[in-house]
């Protein structure tokens, strides 16, 4: 099976902090590689309004639409994006989309997740197609998501975002091929919001057989990437919180 991984550095940051497109609008930054790309937030209304930790199909349906909508493809794509949402600031990762085809029956696609932010357990997910989500302890108020996601591309899809994000927190984010069918090259795309133009593509990367290199330069909230690696890894041993 062909294995890749990648891994990104979020810092989260209010429009002041960061250098955002649309003034006075939420931002990230992600680091991947060395390249810093800056994110702007773009509302998307009525999302995740329930307060659980579910990502309903209404939900997903409503992300892939309003990125397919700014004439963005997310079929073949792992989609990340900021949004202001019913549970404030979000950092959402869309696996794969829909463009309204038909494919057939499609083989069964399978990514791995692993996630380490600082603070409460703020993850949702939508694991209708199958996979799994759970997140664990780290130590030091440190949490540890690990799981899988599957699905048959032009069927379905699935999700995972960290909601009610602050300025300043900072997450640290692993993706691994498990086996993945029909990616585009360019598998990773980063999403800002542009105002009036609607949703755009702010940067690109493909899966290597390598680890990209991550900017080791910011030092709040949470260690240095080499430390975060080995919390990842102590968090597949740990014991578990919570199961979905």
């Amino acid at each position: 099976m062909w294995r890749a991984q990648f891994y990104i550095f979020s810092l989260i940051a209010a429009a002041a902090f960061a250098t955002p497109t649309l003034a006075g609008t939420p931002a990230a930054s992600l680091t991947l590689n060395g390249v810093t790309v800056d994110l702007t937030a773009g509302a998307i209304p009525g999302l995740f309004g329930d307060g659980g930790s579910l990502i309903t199909e209404e939900e997903l349906l409503a992300v892939n639409d309003s990125l397919v909508a700014s004439g963005i493809q997310t079929l073949g794509h792992l989609s990340i994006l900021l949004a202001e949402t019913d549970r404030g600031l979000a950092l959402i990762n869309l696996f794969d989309g829909s463009d309204g085809t038909a494919p057939g029956q499609p083989p069964t696609s399978v990514l791995g997740c692993q996630l380490v932010w600082e603070g409460l357990d703020t993850t949702m997910v939508n694991l209708d197609a199958g996979g799994s989500w759970t997140v664990s302890p780290a130590g030091d108020d440190l949490l540890v998501g690990a799981g899988a996601f599957q699905w048959q591309q032009g069927i379905s899809y699935e999700a995972m975002a960290l909601t009610e994000l602050v300025l300043g927190q900072t997450a640290y984010l692993q993706f691994n091929d498990l086996g993945m069918y029909n990616m585009q090259e360019e598998v990773l795309q980063l999403i800002t919001f542009t105002g009036e133009n609607g949703w755009a593509v702010a940067g690109t990367a493909a899966f290597t057989d390598h680890v990209i290199a991550i900017d080791t330069e910011i030092t709040t909230v949470v260690p240095a990437p080499a430390s975060l690696v080995v919390l990842a890894l102590a968090g597949f041993a740990g014991p578990r919180r919570r199961r979905r």
